[in-house]
């Protein structure tokens, strides 16, 4: 996968919820209070079902919202110093969700979407998108913003799309079929 498709993850992704980057959403969730929800949703998730532009149907984001505050849940009981996700540790959630669900549900589709936005917004020289180069994430963050919690919460999500996606061999190509990891391998700067 060229390096203009690695990039061009983000801006698809901002360009579901109507924005033309992050700035847009920054300025839109921002001011949201954290720690605060509101019937059955994160103030986050009600802010972005307001978005004109949205492409992703409001039912499916209260589905991911649902499962980001099982996350929240699951890390309060872990950590006493835990309340809630910040806003950009929010959207690297929901960036996910929609991420693995779509990875698990139509591989193909989804390589062939990603293809059509790229070369739309001019950066399709990399070719197409082919769906086993989509089993690589990353997210670039500043230090102190929360990456160690994130990665607890992302491999939560993980497990939780091998377990439950109608196609878990989006996320794991094996020969032997079945949908597991033989190992996770979390590299670090040093030992600490």
């Amino acid at each position: 996968m060229s390096l203009d498709q690695h990039l061009i993850l983000a801006r698809y992704f901002h360009s579901l919820f109507g924005a033309d980057g992050f700035e847009a959403l920054k300025d839109l969730l921002r001011t949201c209070p954290e720690e605060c929800y509101e019937e059955g949703l994160i103030q986050f998730c009600k802010r972005l079902i307001t978005c004109s532009g949205l492409k992703v149907a409001p039912e499916l984001l209260a589905g991911y919202d649902m499962r980001i505050m099982e996350c929240e849940d699951s890390l309060r009981t872990a950590r006493t110093d835990f309340r809630s996700f910040r806003y950009f540790q929010y959207l690297a959630l929901l960036y996910t969700e929609i991420y693995l669900d779509r990875l698990t549900s139509d591989p193909d589709g989804f390589a062939a979407e990603l293809t059509a936005f790229a070369s739309s917004h001019g950066a399709g020289g990399g070719g197409p998108f082919k769906k086993d180069e989509l089993r690589r994430l990353a997210f670039f963050m500043a230090t102190g913003s929360g990456k160690t919690l994130l990665l607890h919460a992302h491999l939560w999500q993980i497990w939780r799309y091998l377990k439950e996606g109608r196609r878990p061999e989006g996320l794991v190509s094996r020969r032997d079929g079945r949908a597991e990891f033989n190992d996770i391998l979390l590299i670090t700067p040093n030992a600490g």
